[in-house]
């Protein structure tokens, strides 16, 4: 098991050199390069030893979960140095008065590589520490984290894994990616993100086009495609112009699009795209979020808004705090309902929404009919059977009691219930939208819960209930023999 954590962690150690050359192109920040060096080469020297340490065997989708939640805490605690680190000064050299602390730069790498978007750092030009005065080495990283966490980190080193056989598809089915587009695992998570840094690169291209300055293109278009939402100005997409709309809303809608879907289109079946359930019903709700919150917030305001809660993205145009608990509620539920199945969209996703949404109608219909009847729900030519219904039924259940009890967190620490719920869930949906609660002066027992929800979201709650299960059952006491 330690085997392949160990090889993650030189992946990741690969992945923290990047920003290096961002460093040495803004000058005044090449202080900032052994930030990122020190923890990269600590992260590959441990890599090693793990590799050496523990022989490579098969493991179980137990011990496959147990790996993957271990990969995202550890490689969250790698990715917080240069938070912790880098930000001791700012975009112009001058000292920040305000570094982020350990808990903060945690909370901030964890943000990124679940591609939620929540941020410790301020985004008020009141303060002197704020995103525009940030050093833009540690803008690129945390856009990077999300760009590698939208797709997945597993993913990412299942691209370089040769001959992992039935663990590499465990590892791959506990990361919660979806469906295989390929033959393996492997060739799998190659076509993914081949994919993915062809929609990467045309939103750079497109943003461009627009007039965006080319840092912000990067920037937006890899938290864009990641559905992440990090940006780089205060009032993320506020202040660009609705030029720039039109390459974000569809790069969103993309990100968070089945990647199966993707392919087949890229290999020319463009009625794949508009025939998928999932696609549709994504497309529905945006534009009828869109009209509910039209009513208080321009057209153009609540078409993105709409876009960027239900892909799980985060951009913003608009102040959300100040809207009404009918806009709230609008974006609470796409919040909650997420993309498509296989996307880099989290929270309880489109497709379960639509086999619990007929699951109803099915029942009601067994109803009505002989006991001996036999009546298969089938949704898109494919016949779901009673387990997999159970499954997905309680799935959702427990999502929504995890991020009910995020909620109630909040409000414990003062917080109003319909922005408490909010915030729940924007941090569990991996969304990244905020009604103001999450800043640096939240109570520590909030950023905590957050921190918590964005990993259980992300991982879609199973992999962090195995390794809390590993992690009881190896202190709890044995009996003694008498």
């Amino acid at each position: 098991m330690l085997y392949f954590l160990g090889l993650i962690l030189i992946i990741m150690g690969a992945v923290m050199l990047v920003p290096v050359p961002v460093a040495y192109y803004f000058g005044g920040e090449s202080s900032l390069i052994p930030y990122f060096v020190v923890p990269a080469v600590i992260a590959i020297i441990v890599g090693i030893i793990l590799r050496k340490r523990f022989p490579r065997t098969d493991i179980s989708l137990g011990s496959a979960m147990v790996v993957v939640a271990l990969t995202w805490i550890i490689i969250s605690l790698f990715s917080s140095i240069p938070f912790m680190l880098g930000t001791q000064k700012l975009c112009d050299g001058r000292e920040n008065p305000t570094p982020m602390g350990f808990v903060d730069s945690y909370f901030e790498s964890m943000s990124g590589f679940t591609a939620t978007g929540l941020t410790m750092i301020p985004t008020t030009d009141n303060s002197i520490f704020n995103i525009e005065t940030c050093p833009r080495t540690i803008l690129f990283w945390r856009s990077l984290t999300q760009w590698v966490g939208g797709l997945g980190v597993v993913v990412l080193f299942l691209t370089a894994l040769i001959g992992a056989g039935k663990a590499a598809r465990k590892l791959y089915v506990a990361e919660a990616r979806g469906e295989t587009i390929e033959p393996t695992v492997r060739d799998t998570a190659k076509s993914m993100w081949k994919i993915y840094t062809l929609f990467t690169l045309a939103g750079i291209l497109g943003f461009l086009i627009v007039g965006m300055p080319l840092f912000d293109s990067i920037n937006h278009s890899m938290t864009g495609i990641a559905t992440g939402g990090f940006a780089v100005r205060n009032d993320s997409f506020a202040s660009y112009g609705g030029s720039t709309f039109l390459i974000a809303i569809p790069l969103m809608l993309a990100g968070a699009t089945s990647f199966a879907i993707h392919q087949r289109v890229l290999k020319g079946k463009w009625r794949e795209l508009f025939g998928n359930v999932e696609v549709r019903l994504m497309l529905v709700l945006v534009a009828l979020g869109a009209i509910i919150i039209a009513f208080q917030v321009s057209a153009g305001d609540a078409l993105f808004q709409s876009s960027s809660a239900l892909t799980g993205t985060g951009f913003s145009t608009a102040t959300i705090s100040g809207w009404g608990d009918l806009s709230k509620g609008v974006l609470i539920s796409q919040m909650m309902i997420g993309g498509c199945y296989a996307s880099t969209s989290s929270a309880i996703k489109l497709i379960r929404t639509i086999v619990i949404i007929m699951a109803v109608y099915w029942v009601v219909k067994k109803s009505f009919l002989p006991e001996r009847a036999v009546v298969p729900m089938k949704i898109s030519g494919r016949i779901y059977n009673e387990r997999e219904i159970m499954e997905i039924s309680i799935y959702a259940f427990v999502y929504v009691l995890v991020m009910i009890g995020g909620a109630m967190v909040l409000m414990a620490l003062g917080n109003g219930g319909i922005n408490s719920l909010f915030e729940s869930a924007s941090a569990q949906g991996n969304v990244g939208l905020s009604v103001g609660i999450t800043s640096a002066s939240l109570h520590l027992a909030g950023k905590i819960t957050l921190i918590i929800q964005m990993l259980v979201g992300r991982l879609e709650i199973l992999p962090v209930v195995a390794l809390a299960s590993y992690v009881i059952s190896r202190i709890r006491p044995r009996p003694r023999a008498f």
